[in-house]
Order: structure tokens, then sequence, then C-alpha cells
């Protein structure tokens, strides 16, 4: 680059609507544009040459400096969010993006920090965020009606019935009847509270390969009782941390759709690679396979090709596929489903792995 190219550049850098900050490898302010000193009310030549941990808030320093310093080490990007006081009395939430630095031999010279105010952004994306799962929720009313309808006519019908009866075998058979009722609709009030949990939980979260490993470890159990057998390959993956809570059971839930599909035995593979940035989990049995017209309705609510809405014999009735996608989608991924008769059910979960600021933490 010569030296015009270097003005350009530079005039370039200092022209930025965001704070740009240049440091070396010992986190020292190379370079502080003009929209750093706007926002932090100092000049550059104040700057220059101060650490740049001294901007950030005390409890930041420590998370931006293994931050820092990982990107160093490894030649990768990365970022974090950070707190400032928004000048009313709360907080305004930054993301900072490092980039690395390299000289003309490939060598680290540094990182690049780009600061941006995100708080608005975040506030609308939950917005949104709630929006969505109401509007999810509003659709999920009407099969929540007409289930939980046939579930209390189903009951008094058996309760008017038993009424009229002095057997003591009926009276049984009714209470047996009515707890097997009652356990199908705290079952489903169960889920929905679930998928409209509370954005604001507390979330435990950590990276994909120990995510991964904790969910199989889960499951290793369970096939062995029911002789399935179980293939993983998984490759090792670098990505933000996810909520737990949100893709385990969505895994776990797809996990127990394959292992209804194979009641005589057979073959779960789960396999997790790396493409152009997501992570691709896939979930494949070798079980009966779903009917081509079926798979369409498979994502509504209450939908199940095995329970009774499915007009199956079995009691496996919830949200199922919708509230899977909806945890799926919350964590800005997408699900797709290929099956065949006979040969079984591949369900394939796309990540990204480092995702929008937008959503992040919501």
């Amino acid at each position: 680059m010569n030296d015009l190219d270097k003005f350009f550049f530079r005039r370039l850098c200092e022209g930025l609507g965001f704070v740009c900050v240049a440091i070396d490898c010992d986190m020292r302010i190379i370079f502080w544009n003009d929209q750093a000193c706007r926002q932090f009310n100092r000049s550059s030549e104040e700057m220059v040459g101060n650490s740049f941990l001294d901007i950030l808030n005390e409890q930041n320093r420590d998370e931006a400096r293994q931050l820092i310093e990982r990107t160093i080490a490894t030649k990768s990007p990365g970022e974090m969010e950070v707190k400032y006081p928004d000048g009313e009395g709360a907080y305004a939430t930054w993301v900072l993006i490092l980039s690395p630095i390299l000289d003309d031999q490939g060598l680290i010279a540094g990182a690049s920090v780009s600061m941006r105010d995100i708080s608005k952004r975040k506030r609308l994306s939950q917005e949104l965020a709630r929006s969505r799962r109401m509007t999810a929720l509003g659709r999920m009313a009407g099969g929540v009606a007409h289930h939980f309808n046939n579930i209390l006519g189903g009951m008094l019908t058996s309760i008017d019935y038993v009424l009229t009866s002095d057997s003591p075998r009926e009276l049984r058979k009714t209470l047996r009847l009515l707890a097997q009722a009652i356990g199908r609709a705290t079952r489903i009030t169960n889920q929905l509270a679930a998928f409209a949990e509370s954005e604001n939980e507390p979330a435990e979260s950590m990276e994909l390969n120990p995510l991964i490993d904790t969910y199989l470890e889960r499951i290793r159990a369970q096939a062995r009782r029911e002789k399935i057998h179980l293939e993983t390959e998984i490759a090792e993956v670098r990505s933000e941390p996810f909520e737990a809570q949100r893709l385990i059971p969505a895994l776990e839930s797809l996990t127990q759709n394959a292992f209804d599909a194979m009641s005589e035995g057979g073959t779960l593979t789960v396999t997790m690679v790396e493409e152009d940035e997501t992570a691709v989990i896939r979930i494949k049995d070798t079980g009966c396979g779903i009917p081509d017209d079926m798979k369409d309705r498979l994502f509504e609510p209450f939908f199940t090709t095995k329970g009774e809405l499915g007009g199956g014999g079995g009691s496996n009735i919830g949200l199922g596929l919708a509230a899977v996608h909806g945890l799926v989608s919350e964590m800005e991924g997408t699900i797709h489903l290929t099956s065949k008769i006979g040969e079984g059910t591949q369900v394939e979960v796309r990540l990204p792995l480092f995702r929008s600021q937008l959503a992040h933490h919501q």
C-alpha cells in the first residue's frame, strides 16, 4: 500500500459513523477515529498510547482482555457486548467487534475494534420476538381448545356413565381413564408453559460441542434400553454459546420421535459438521418413515403421526415439532425433514455459529 492509499484509508476510517479503534499486540491504542472522539469525549492525541481496556467499564475488562488475547493468538475475529451509561440513569448495550490486523508477512500486528450502540435494535428485536411468540401462541389456541374439549368431553361422558352403575369394576375402569385423561392434559399444559417461557428466565449457555456431548449422554441409556444402535460423528466447531434449555430439549424431542419410529429397534445416527459458518446437526433413524400426506402438517401444533390426533393409538400428544421449530427459529436456525416410507427419517437442524446481535442473548 503506497502513501496515497494509506492516506485515503486513514481518512476513510476517521470518517466512519461508528467507533473504530486500532490497538497493538499489547492492547495499546494506535488509532482513534473521529466518532470515538465524540463518543468518549477524548481526543486522538489524548488516547493514542493508552490501554484500550481503560475505556471499558471494570466489569467488562476481564472478558475484553481474554477476547483480545484470543483474537491475537488465533488471528480470528471475535465479539462481545459491553455496557455504558446512557445518560438517563440506565445502561446502553454496545457490541464490540474485534478483527486481527496482519502485516505484509502475515504476522499479527494488532487488532481493529469497532463499537456500535445496539440498544435500540435489541429492544426492537425483543419486541418482535415477543410479537412472534404471541402470534404462535394464538395459532396454538385453536388446537389447545379443540384437544381440551375432547379430553373434557370424554371425562364427562365417563362420569355420566359410571354414575348410573353400581359396579366397582366399572368405577375402577372409569377412574383409570380419568387419570389418563388428566395426565394428557397436564403434559400439554407443561409443554405450552415451556414454549411460552419468559425470555428473561436465567439460562445456562455453552458452546455447541459440550452441549452436543451433554445431549448425547442423555440419550445413550434410552437407546440401549430400546435396543437402538447409536452412531455419532461430531466435528469440532467453534461457536458462540447457545442456551442449553432451548437446544437440548429440541434435540431430545427429535430423538424421541426417532425412537418412537423404531419400535422394533434400529440405528440412530447423529452427526454434526460445519458448513459456511453454520453447524449442521443431522438426526437420522431407520424407522418406518412418514407418509407424504402427513409431511406438510408435521409442524402444526398438536399434530402427531402416532397419537390420538394423528389417528394412532398412542398417547404422545403435544406441541411436538411445532415447539422444536419455534425453539430453533429463536436461535436463528432452520429445520428441514426428509423421510421415505420403510427407509426412515432424517431431520437436519442448521444453526449459525455466530448469530446476529439482534437475536443474541434474548
